[in-house]
């Protein structure tokens, strides 16, 4: 397992680009539940943060310690350090699992940013 995103972990989470709301609206329609998400390779937890305005519970995990140590911190997320292909999740305990970083590239897919 290779760390790539700890050594500025302060400025990824400071200068990372946001998303749009929109890409929220059309992942939630494939769903019909909100209570239970899991943010896969959290970072510093940029998506947790969004999925936490909607879910009940928000799991977040991510290999980087120093990427959680600057994650946004919200009652209803549980950050964990955990490999995403060795989580210690049961099957099926979520409505939604997603990874922020197929978010971040799906962006201009789905939007045409010029």
């Amino acid at each position: 397992m290779k760390d790539n995103f700890s050594d500025n972990s302060q400025n990824y989470a400071i200068y990372r680009p946001s998303y749009p709301k929109e890409v929220f609206e059309i992942i939630y329609s494939h769903i019909e539940g909100k209570k239970i998400a899991w943010d896969c390779a959290t970072g510093n937890g940029q998506v947790a943060n969004i999925l936490a305005q909607d879910f009940e519970k928000v799991y977040a995990t991510d290999i980087s310690q120093n990427q959680l140590k600057n994650a946004v911190q919200k009652e209803n997320i549980v950050y964990s350090v955990e490999q995403a292909e060795k989580s210690s999740f049961e099957d099926n305990s979520f409505d939604l699992i997603t990874v922020a970083q197929a978010i971040h590239l799906s962006c201009p897919i789905f939007f045409r940013i010029s």
